[in-house]
């Protein structure tokens, strides 16, 4: 991956982008991708000589790291051995009890959503009719959440990080 984005960030234009990118998707009848600026030539029966290349490379025209590129691409899938009956029982067993784990974790959250807005309701309901407070409690507030407020994160906060320094400013 990191040699497709250098082969990408040499290249010149925008369409030479677009047309690697377009052979990197495409394949050819013999299963290997073609890297060629040119167009596509009708091959005729009568072999003609080619010319030779100065080129180090092997004279297929490709850069080291295209060559690198499209092994990796064409390298054939290896599939890991069969698992043996009592590895497919154990797997088995992981896959039934995960199930049953994510079936009460989801009826778990479903129950706490459904008992939260029982009691919303039941809270509005107790307002005053005709009052101030329940015309605000039944009003959408669809602005964004304020600035200051801390949003979840998988990881815990760097000590000693400040984001300022990393804030691109215009000057």
């Amino acid at each position: 991956f990191r040699m497709m984005l250098a082969l990408l960030s040499k290249t010149k234009s925008a369409s030479s982008v677009f047309r690697l990118s377009r052979h990197l998707a495409t394949a050819s009848a013999e299963g290997r991708r073609r890297f060629s600026d040119e167009p596509k030539q009708r091959t005729s029966k009568v072999k003609k000589k080619e010319k030779k290349s100065n080129s180090s490379d092997g004279g297929s025209g490709r850069s080291r790291d295209l060559e690198v590129l499209l092994a990796c691409l064409d390298a054939p899938k290896v599939n890991p051995p069969p698992a043996d009956e009592e590895e497919m029982a154990r797997r088995e067993r992981i896959l039934k009890n995960y199930t049953i784990g994510k079936f009460k974790q989801h009826n778990q959250e479903n129950h706490d959503i459904a008992c939260k807005l029982r009691m919303k309701q039941h809270a509005i309901n107790m307002l005053p009719r005709n009052s101030k407070l329940k015309e605000n409690a039944l009003e959408i507030d669809d602005t964004y959440p304020p600035r200051w407020r801390k949003i979840p994160a998988w990881t815990p906060p760097i000590p000693g990080f400040d984001s300022s320094e990393f804030m691109i400013t215009e000057e």
